[in-house]
């Protein structure tokens, strides 16, 4: 496998690449979705998307994991014996979310019909070819590019054109299963190997092996990922749970890139680098992660200076609230961008246990936080709690870095403050030139 340093540059631009264009698309879709659709139509869809998220991966064994770093991953009795398991598992979860669906449509107050169609989502998921994988584990960062790029697409088109016959729940819920059907059929078209039902008892005792704590740090992931849509569904307004369901989804974009890197570029990288022993690639990691962090803490401190001003400009006056919710959810994603990219050097390194721990202490503090927060300042408190989780959880994973000699916090410290250095000059100069601060609307609120 190549890896001298312009086959890594190339890998980074196209993953820097896919995450522009799919960002770019996604951006797209949502300032025209949101102009087509009531706030409260995305309210439904956040806890119904959060419920299907959290159904997905339970039993989740690191099918992808398992193929990235096995020697045998492109082995066709192995390639077949994950994708077989993979849609067993798939059909499984579909009949429990069928079997569920009365009841959470019954605690959340919404139409079980709507619950009953999301329900074969897990199903469609599960008959994605195994090949997508195969194209991270050779490090084939175009290909997979190109791949994603091309079913967003083809998934937002379908969408839309959805949307505008159905301007309600329906043509977002449809369109988002029509999404994932296309991306299952053009994931047949990446080279791959014959596909056939079989299960090899030796692979499949040995994906389940690995995919252990892949399983147990998938639950919990979810659990710290989606608690506050779940929470805030509940207990919050539908209108309101949209606009903040707006705001998160933006804020997640910069640590959902951070997490695409971690594991399509640097995770097979050192996996593969471990196993020919290869020490000196593991130390090349840092020059290039410390350019990363620096970038990453210049945009998030611009983002969250000017948030209020792209939310006012791009969206209408139904979701200018949040701007200020953007603004505050940044700073969470600074610390979760740090941690998917120190996860991923973990998992790179055989340590998946790190990565649960630390998405355990994020459940921890949401969970003693989300609803003290909400009630004593509303989704700004709520806000404040997931800030402070992700840094609980980026401070496990230093401590287990720092245990496997892979730590990088002296780069962690001056990233995060160069970000506070950029928030200050940016948002001082707008308090000089009088144009206010990105969160006011927020303290208005709160007197």
């Amino acid at each position: 496998m190549t890896t001298d340093r312009s086959a890594l540059v190339g890998r980074f631009l196209w993953s820097l690449g896919n995450f522009a264009s799919s960002f770019g698309l996604r951006f797209v879709s949502n300032v025209i979705l949101t102009r087509l659709l009531d706030p409260a139509v995305f309210g439904v869809m956040v806890i119904v998307n959060a419920m299907r998220l959290g159904i997905e991966l339970l039993t989740d064994v690191g099918i992808e994991q398992n193929i990235v770093r096995h020697k045998d991953g492109a082995d066709h009795a192995f390639f077949n014996t994950a994708w077989t398991m993979q849609i067993i598992r798939g059909f499984c979860l579909t009949s429990l979310f069928l079997v569920l669906s009365p009841l959470l449509a019954g605690f959340y107050e919404v139409d079980t019909r709507i619950f009953l169609a999301i329900s074969f989502a897990p199903l469609l998921t599960s008959l994605h070819s195994t090949s997508i994988f195969l194209a991270v584990k050779n490090l084939e960062v175009k290909r997979r590019t190109l791949f994603e790029f091309s079913a967003e697409l083809a998934g937002f088109v379908v969408t839309l054109c959805l949307v505008l016959a159905m301007p309600n729940v329906w043509g977002l819920l449809i369109g988002t299963l029509c999404a994932i059907s296309i991306r299952s059929i053009l994931s047949y078209r990446l080279p791959h190997p014959g596909h056939r039902l079989m299960i090899d008892r030796g692979y499949a005792k040995q994906i389940l092996n690995f995919g252990g704590w892949i399983m147990v740090s998938s639950v919990i992931i979810f659990a710290a990922s989606n608690l506050d849509r779940l929470t805030l569904g509940k207990i919050a307004p539908l209108a309101l749970v949209g606009i903040y369901g707006l705001a998160r989804t933006m804020a997640d974009i910069p640590a959902l890139m951070a997490r695409r890197l971690g594991y399509q570029i640097i995770f097979p990288m050192l996996a593969d680098a471990r196993s020919r022993g290869d020490e000196v690639m593991v130390a090349s990691v840092s020059p290039a992660r410390m350019k990363l962090v620096l970038l990453a803490a210049a945009v998030i401190g611009l983002g969250v200076g000017s948030a209020d001003w792209a939310v006012s400009i791009l969206y209408d006056s139904r979701y200018v609230e949040a701007g200020w919710m953007l603004s505050l959810l940044l700073f969470g994603s600074w610390f979760s961008i740090l941690s998917n990219f120190n996860e991923a050097l973990l998992m790179g390194a055989g340590r998946p246990a790190y990565e649960s721990g630390a998405n355990v202490i994020r459940f921890a503090v949401l969970a003693g936080g989300l609803w003290f927060g909400y009630v004593w300042a509303g989704v700004a408190g709520a806000i404040l709690a997931i800030v402070a989780a992700e840094l609980g959880r980026y401070v496990f994973v230093a401590y287990g870095q720092r245990r496997e000699r892979l730590s990088f916090l002296r780069q962690d410290a001056l990233a995060t403050g160069a970000l506070l250095l950029v928030v200050c000059v940016w948002v001082g100069g707008r308090l000089a030139l009088g144009l206010g601060d990105p969160w006011r609307m927020m303290l208005e609120g709160l007197k």
